[in-house]
């Protein structure tokens, strides 16, 4: 059988997403501020959704330094939500922009000096295609990196 596309709950999703980060948040003092309007609901796969919003929120932390900030917004235009992640961490470097997205491609967490799998934005970019909706990263002028996903309104 193929993927049960169904309205999802946008901002509840990231809610939870959020929830599951919040001892990692506190312990690194990030403010995590997120703007989420009720009723913005998009058409999705209820675990693929929630692992997209995690990974990425779950990267965003570990690459904004202490005492840093993390933004969160949704906003609807051509048929598409999408929720937008700020961090204001150091974003990806240049040699590395068309690389984050293979497998087993990871940068070092600033933190630790670790690496992750590697598989965590693959799979979010896969994730995402599988239910017609579409992630994108940019370093953002200001410092930091902008994480967009995009998804179908429902």
């Amino acid at each position: 059988d193929g993927l049960r596309i169904e309205p999802l709950d946008l901002p509840a999703a990231c809610r939870e997403a959020e929830a599951s980060l919040r001892p990692l948040l506190e312990k690194k003092g990030i403010l995590l501020d997120s703007e989420l309007p009720p009723e913005r609901m998009v058409m999705g796969e209820p675990f693929l959704l929630r692992r997209i919003l995690a990974n990425l929120l779950q990267n965003a932390v570990e690459f904004t330094p202490a005492g840093g900030r993390i933004t969160v917004r949704t906003s609807r235009s051509d048929g598409f939500a999408e929720w937008r992640l700020a961090d204001s961490g150091p974003g990806i470097p240049e040699y590395a922009l068309g690389r984050v997205f293979d497998k087993f491609y990871s940068l070092q967490r600033p933190d630790t000096g670790e690496k992750s799998t590697g598989l965590g934005l693959s799979i979010v970019r896969e994730a995402a295609s599988l239910m017609d909706g579409e992630v994108s990263l940019e370093n953002r002028p200001e410092g930091g990196l902008l994480a967009v996903l995009r998804l179908r309104s429902a």
